[in-house]
Parts: C-alpha cells; structure tokens; sequence
C-alpha cells in the first residue's frame, strides 16, 4: 500500500480552490487501496474545513509542520508542543521584534494578531492563556524582511526548545525535533504503510523531501526543486506515477512468479 503526504498551499491547491479534477484523482487513488495525507503549515481546524470543502478527504492529517497529527474525523494521534514557559517567552521576544505580526496556534485553531495589538490589548493575555493552555505547537510569523536574521536570533535563544523553517515570507517555529518529516513518518507507521512518497514546493517542505522519497511540484523554490527526485506540474500527474509504477511493480512480480513456476 502506498502512502502519499502532500503539502497543501502551492501543491495540493494552485488556485483559490483545489481543482475538483484533483479532488477526483485523490478519491480514485484511495480507492485503488492507497492512503492520502495532507501535510501544511496550516492547524487542523482550518485545513480541515477547506479541505471537506473541496471535496478532500485525507487518511490522516499532518499539521502545524507536524506538530500534531489526526486521522480523517479530527481524531488526535499524536502532538508535540512547545514547552509551555518557553513559548510565553518567545511570544514576548517576538512583542519586541522586527516581525510586523505573527499567529500562534495549539495545533488545532490559531489566532492572528498585529505586533501592536498585542503590546496594547490586555485581551492579549486572556488569549494567550486559552491558547497556551496546553502550550503551542507552532508559531507562525508574518514578516517583510530580515527574515533570515530573524530566524538566526530565534534559533540563538531558543534552540533548546524549538526548530524553525523559512517559507515564503513567513517563518514557521515548532517544537524541537519537529519537522514535515517526522509527521509524515509518524503518519505512514499509524497507517502500516509499505510505501511513503511526499510532494512540496517551499522550503518548509525540505526535511520531508530530503529524508523521504520526495518529489516537488515545477512551480516550486529551486532548492525543493534541486532536492526532489522527480519534478510534477500537479498532484494528479504525480498520483499517476505512482499508479504506474504499481502496475509495473506487479507485471513484474507476476513475470518472475511465471517464470519460476516455468523452471519447476
């Protein structure tokens, strides 16, 4: 049975909304005795909903950069979160830092403040405590520039508790260890997979692309690209190549079957 992780923003959906021809191909792939997963930046509540929407249905989810994962009902299976009394802390670095605005999110919901709105409003300590209840999976900051630097200084000051990943315009913070990767790992042993693919186009995606069989999408960054063993303009054509390749892969257990068979 193959597995296929597919990054959703600039992947899954090239346009406002997924194609439903794509919807279609993903469906028949599972149907076929495949499992699917979608793996995003995005928390599960949001990727959820607009993924039933567009007539997706995953196998399982792999959220916040692999922060957290759950089955096809929203089931939780597993979750990694920043340590509780370093996320406080990196949430006041991040107060007095160059980012214009950021999002932190538990994992399921996730909340979008202006760097100023959180200095001024006392609501921001009432939100932060409901969202840091069980402690952050993941910190999303929106910024113009410095970006790099930025995730310089975050990994000087808070590398023991976190690892981060530049995306386009964006950096995404999760905890130690974390990364597409070890989702997607931790996804494909829950779904007993023999075989384990996985698609992106930015740079968050890397790890997974890196350590797994990983291919991108032609419309990706070039370090993706340069990573990936093959390259597909859509998820579609990508979930054909695996179909392909499993029928040869049993034309040719069948062969060698006939011929042994043949020498007896």
């Amino acid at each position: 049975m193959k597995f296929l992780a597919s990054d959703y923003d600039g992947t899954l959906r090239l346009a406002p909304q997924v194609e439903p021809a794509t919807a279609a191909r993903v469906a028949q792939f599972q149907n076929h005795g495949h499992r699917f997963g979608i793996v995003t930046g995005r928390a599960l509540n949001t990727i959820y909903d607009e993924a039933h929407h567009n007539q997706i249905d995953p196998d399982v989810f792999i959220c916040s950069n692999g922060a957290l994962i759950a089955d096809r009902y929203k089931n939780i299976l597993d979750a990694h979160w920043i340590p509780f009394d370093r996320a406080c802390a990196l949430i006041e670095y991040l107060k007095q830092s160059d980012f214009e605005s950021f999002t932190f999110c538990n994992g399921e919901n996730s909340g979008y403040h202006a760097n100023e709105h959180i200095v001024q409003s006392p609501r921001s300590l009432e939100r932060r405590e409901k969202f840091f209840s069980k402690t952050i999976g993941e910190a999303w900051i929106s910024d113009r520039g410095r970006m790099a630097e930025m995730q310089a200084e975050i990994q000087e000051r808070f590398g023991d508790a976190v690892e981060s990943y530049l995306n386009r315009g964006t950096l995404d913070i999760v905890a130690r260890g974390v990364s597409k990767q070890t989702g997607v790992e931790q996804a494909a042993a829950w779904l007993k997979a023999d075989e384990v693919y996985v698609i992106g186009d930015d740079y968050n995606d890397l790890p997974m692309i890196k350590g797994l069989h990983g291919f991108a999408m032609s419309s990706g960054v070039e370090a993706v690209k340069a990573a990936a063993s093959q390259l597909f303009d859509t998820v579609d054509d990508c979930l054909d190549y695996l179909e392909i390749r499993d029928r040869n892969d049993r034309i040719d257990h069948n062969s060698i079957f006939f011929y042994l068979e043949a020498l007896k």
